[in-house]
């Protein structure tokens, strides 16, 4: 199950399915995931060469044939599993400068923005912190007035403790996503999935096929 937030709390909670429904994927996402990875490979029509040889032996051939026929899955990885916790977050009242300067201290990319009342509602990126920052020299000066709520993302999608990594990865991939927190059904961030914690999952010994 996914969910959106945004400044006035869950707005949706659903499958992915669903969820490309009322938020289209970026046009950008390319292919997606395939449900058996051998559907997505070919081999060469040509089986022989100018000198008459075999080009692709019957040998390899059928070696190839076994292994499209395997579709062997290995378990599923839940992402209360592989998510990092405790979640470090930053106050959505916080003025520029002190998000910089906490942005600095906890050397993060991103953090999740919580409310008064602890509750996630957006996610704050360096790259969107740094538009409201100007750096001359070693001078640093910030537009005034603004905080956190003015330069952070406001909307966010979230997944469940649950849901299969594999489709946290579709979901990084179609939307753009560098990182997705895990709330649970009762709005509490619990966690958060990057995709460095993916290609940890998918290198580990036995390495998790990327398999919707």
């Amino acid at each position: 199950m996914f969910a959106i937030y945004d400044t006035r709390g869950r707005r949706f909670r659903d499958t992915l399915e669903n969820l490309r429904k009322i938020r289209a994927p970026q046009a950008t996402a390319g292919k997606q995931l395939q449900t058996n990875v051998s559907d997505d490979e070919t081999i060469p029509v040509s089986t022989s060469s100018n000198n008459g040889q075999t080009a692709v032996s019957n040998k390899a051939m059928q070696a190839y044939r076994d292994v499209r026929h395997l579709n062997q899955r290995e378990p599923i990885y839940h992402a209360h599993q592989l998510m990092s916790h405790p979640v470090t977050t930053i106050s959505v009242d916080m003025d520029i400068l002190a998000a910089q300067r906490y942005f600095q201290q906890q050397k993060f990319k991103q953090m999740p923005v919580i409310n008064a009342q602890h509750q996630i509602t957006g996610m704050l990126s360096i790259e969107k912190l740094l538009q409201f920052i100007i750096i001359d020299d070693d001078q640093i000066s910030y537009v005034r007035g603004k905080r956190v709520a003015n330069a952070m993302s406001k909307e966010i999608i979230t997944a469940d403790p649950v849901s299969d990594i594999r489709r946290i990865a579709q979901v990084m991939q179609e939307y753009h996503l560098s990182a997705v927190p895990i709330v649970n059904e009762q709005d509490h961030l619990i966690g958060i999935i990057s995709r460095g914690d993916i290609l940890r999952a998918v290198t580990n010994d036995p390495p998790l096929n990327m398999w919707s």
